[in-house]
């Protein structure tokens, strides 16, 4: 048990670096949309990062709380004589291990869910984009373009 928390631990950490250094680039990179033109749509975008980057800290969080879990369970002499040596010792470390898990489980699970909430912002930040720069792309016919061909533009 205590190797498979390691290893998720260590997924967690992996995960946390990899969305922040993602993220870092995002912040810069998006510097170049605040201009008056993009003003309001750039809210939306930043708004679907700001969840993305809370998701990367968060999962060091995750990996902060198994790394708990993992010293509180190392900790206890769990063998029976050590059990029978300190049980009120051994079950409060037992039992704060117990929390951390949980609180690890619940910051996951709300962490889940956070990804969909970016969605309406990323369909406002496209809507509002290709209002900004479809009257400025030059049309060959009189078709609607397709999403993909507006972003080319």
């Amino acid at each position: 048990m205590k190797r498979r928390f390691e290893a998720t631990t260590d997924e967690y950490e992996r995960l946390s670096g990899r969305l922040a250094g993602h993220m870092e680039v995002e912040w810069q990179r998006l510097g170049a949309l605040l201009t008056s033109e993009l003003a309001d749509a750039v809210r939306a975008r930043y708004a679907a990062l700001v969840r993305s980057a809370m998701a990367g800290i968060a999962w060091g969080v995750v990996a902060h709380l198994l790394t708990a879990a993992l010293d509180a369970m190392r900790n206890p002499d769990l063998t029976p004589s050590g059990i029978r040596a300190d049980p009120a010792g051994a079950a409060a470390l037992l039992r704060t291990a117990s929390w951390f898990v949980d609180t690890a489980a619940t910051t996951t699970a709300e962490q889940a869910a956070s990804p969909s909430r970016s969605d309406l912002d990323w369909t406002a930040f496209i809507t509002a984009l290709e209002a900004v720069v479809a009257p400025t792309c030059p049309s060959t016919d009189d078709q609607p373009r397709h999403r993909a061909q507006a972003h080319e533009c």
